[in-house]
């Protein structure tokens, strides 16, 4: 197994090296950390590796010794120029996970992580985590582990939210966490009325109800789930993002897929990722698509 993650000096990405590091303590994965100098195009071909080594390289070993301690001489370090969100899905490519501040230092300071947090969860080839602010009450301590909570997901039916949920299960089972399944049954208004003539031919509220209960049921039971992990089921009445907000208070981790179904049911990568993205209750982790 293999972990990811990025660090520029922030205490966000601080709290990441932590989290990375107990990952893959707990998990006997190798942890890499990448640092990006992000320099335009141009500029980045007149840098050649070794500057950008002996310029990067002496600040990550003391950054990450500082950090973990003795356990930083396991941490592998790389160093590389150009665009933060490409040297990280570059580095991550052959990741089982990849694990990012939710912010990072500015532009001025020649390295940017936390921003592209968004361009990582549309992109990235294994499960992003995001490691909320230091001042978020569901953040980690200083061994990097997160409050004792529930793992949620929020599924939708959708093949990407199945495998969001085989994922979250699997974390539930290894840190002995309850596993909270969430699901919205009437989604996001879009804004759009039917004209009166057509109101009366709409579901009823307990149809769409029952349906996505219906719904919820049929994912648990194809998702053929260990006997051994605790379940529990949160049936929403409104949006995908208010469902998360609520089902994420106190726990462990939020997990989502990186696409689901639009419209009505829909948990959408633009609209929810991102507030989700936005608003971090604790760390969260977006699946790509198997």
């Amino acid at each position: 197994m293999k972990i990811v993650v990025g660090i520029d000096g922030s205490a966000e990405s601080t709290d990441a090296l932590r989290f990375a590091a107990a990952e893959a303590g707990a998990t006997g994965a190798d942890l890499l950390a990448v640092t990006v100098w992000e320099v335009s195009t141009h500029s980045a071909r007149y840098l050649s590796q070794e500057h950008v080594d002996d310029a990067m390289i002496p600040w990550m070993g003391e950054f990450i010794d500082e950090v973990l301690g003795a356990k930083g001489a396991d941490v592998t370090k790389l160093a590389a120029s150009g665009s933060a969100g490409g040297a990280l899905l570059d580095a991550a490519a052959d990741a089982d996970q990849l694990v990012v501040g939710s912010r990072g230092l500015n532009r001025l300071q020649r390295t940017v992580l936390g921003s592209v947090s968004r361009q990582l969860a549309s992109h990235t080839p294994c499960p992003l985590t995001v490691i909320p602010p230091a001042d978020v009450d569901g953040g980690v301590n200083d061994a990097g582990v997160a409050a004792s909570g529930p793992v949620v997901v929020g599924i939708d039916g959708s093949a990407n939210s199945m495998t969001a949920l085989q994922w979250a299960a699997q974390r539930a089972v290894r840190t002995d966490s309850l596993l909270r399944v969430t699901m919205a049954w009437r989604g996001e208004s879009a804004g759009w009325r039917p004209a009166p003539e057509f109101s009366d031919v709409l579901p009823a509220d307990q149809v769409l109800e029952a349906q996505a209960q219906e719904m919820l049921d049929e994912a648990i039971q194809a998702a053929a789930l260990p006997d051994s992990l605790r379940l529990e089921t949160l049936l929403h009445e409104g949006s995908p993002k208010h469902a998360l907000d609520e089902a994420a208070q106190g726990a462990s981790m939020l997990v989502l897929g990186t696409r689901g179904h639009g419209g009505f049911m829909g948990l959408l990568l633009g609209s929810v990722t991102s507030h989700t993205l936005d608003h971090l209750r604790c760390p969260t982790t977006v699946v790509p698509a198997a």
